[in-house]
């Protein structure tokens, strides 16, 4: 049956269709936006990291969002990576912080749920604290 078709009879209807995908809500394309400005961020990296570099990596996300200077959009994706640092590499952080550290992303992700920036940034500071502290320990690489 598409022995007789010409490429040209399936390249168009895929072209329109593909398209018509791209035209995507705003809010969408908004956060696609700020998704790939974050790209060379911290928390974008794949594949297995070392104690110091999963701690330094979450150090730095917490600062950024402790820091107040990011819109909440910018705000939600360092918190994902955030999350997603610390939960992917939860056995390279000290056994003794993992509890408080999921604690306090979970209480950043409901301050930013309520739009609660001063909350979110508490919590970034709590979890910048912990690390901090951690920092006096020797990392194994």
């Amino acid at each position: 049956m598409f022995r007789n078709l010409r490429p040209a009879t399936i390249a168009v209807p895929l072209m329109l269709a593909l398209s018509l995908a791209a035209c995507g809500d705003p809010t969408a394309q908004d956060q696609g936006e700020t998704d790939a400005s974050m790209s060379d961020q911290p928390g974008v990296e794949v594949g297995p990291v070392t104690q110091g570099q999963a701690q330094a990596e979450a150090k730095e996300l917490a600062l950024r969002l402790a820091s107040g200077d990011l819109a909440s959009s910018e705000a939600a994706v360092a918190l994902e990576d955030l999350d997603r640092v610390i939960n992917d590499n939860i056995v390279e952080f000290p056994e003794d912080m993992r509890a408080g550290l999921s604690e306090d992303v979970a209480s950043a992700r409901d301050a930013l749920t309520a739009n609660d920036m001063e909350g979110l940034q508490e919590a970034a500071t709590r979890i910048e604290s912990k690390l901090s502290g951690s920092a006096a320990t020797p990392a194994a690489s």
